[in-house]
């Protein structure tokens, strides 16, 4: 393919994605350090990678025939997507069930058939290409809306509604056609997923304050000595004064006293004797 300033154009704006997105991903793999345990960062980082390699092949650097740079950095960009939508997924708290895996395979035969059919019908093909994409960005929405999810917070809805306005941006731009404008097409492509990535960054920092949140009131109700009277058995709070158990209890607690009398004591008092 000859050099002309278009092409130029998309290799320059391709290569930038992709080391913008190289860069985010690295950023997830800090995130992953903070809690090993968390499953969504590793997915988002690699998801990151893989849409910088199909960007790398989308800007034709690579010496590639032009239905084979296309194809390829399609696939890289799918694989990208999954990752993307599998650690929502995990992330929010659900476990794999057989439907998920369904829904995954029935949209990649239509993903493959639509890709097939690209060289014989290439609008109807290609459209079908971004509505399936589009449909894949609201479905991740919708999963980190979930009222359901673990730990729904800011940046589960900023992720969300990102995510779906990554999907409509993908339905209008399917309709209407601006050549002349495409930097601006990728810029705003670009910065919805870049803007997606900060909802999941948030979503890590709210489970980690809720986690934080949840230690400290452990703290507070299960940890730490109590100075108890040893005759009365009064309790003496951070003020010095000497309050009665059951007073001590309630006022740090749901807890509410109701008074009765055991069978050793009852036996010891019994005021019929």
């Amino acid at each position: 393919m000859p050099m002309t300033v278009f092409v130029d154009s998309i290799l320059e704006s391709n290569l930038g994605y992709a080391s913008l997105f190289i860069c985010v991903g690295v950023g997830f793999l800090f995130l992953k350090r903070v809690d090993r345990g968390e499953p969504g960062p590793g997915y988002w980082a690699l998801g990151f990678f893989l849409n910088a390699l199909g960007f790398l092949f989308w800007s034709t650097a690579i010496p590639l025939p032009a239905a084979s740079y296309l194809l390829i950095g399609e696939v890289f960009h799918v694989a990208g997507f999954m990752m993307m939508i599998t650690g929502l997924y995990r992330f929010t708290g659900h476990a794999y069930k057989p439907a998920f895996f369904v829904c995954v395979v029935a949209w990649l035969l239509a993903w493959a058939l639509s890709v097939a059919m690209l060289r014989y019908y290439t609008y109807p093909a290609g459209l079908a290409i971004k509505l399936l994409r589009a449909a894949l960005f609201v479905v991740a929405g919708l999963i980190a809306l979930d009222r359901r999810a673990d730990g729904a917070r800011l940046g589960n809805r900023v992720a969300g509604y990102s995510l779906i306005a990554w999907g409509a941006y993908m339905v209008f731009f399917a309709f209407v056609r601006f050549d002349t404008l495409l930097n601006l097409f990728y810029g705003f492509l670009a910065g919805l997923q870049i803007l997606s990535a900060f909802g999941m960054v948030a979503m890590v920092v709210d489970r980690e304050k809720a986690k934080a949140e949840a230690s400290e009131l452990r703290a507070e109700k299960l940890e730490g000595l109590l100075p108890i009277c040893s005759y009365c058995k009064k309790i003496r709070d951070k003020n010095d004064a000497w309050l009665p158990l059951e007073l001590y209890i309630e006022d740090r607690s749901e807890a509410e006293f109701s008074h009765g009398i055991c069978p050793e004591c009852f036996e010891k008092h019994r005021p019929d004797r």
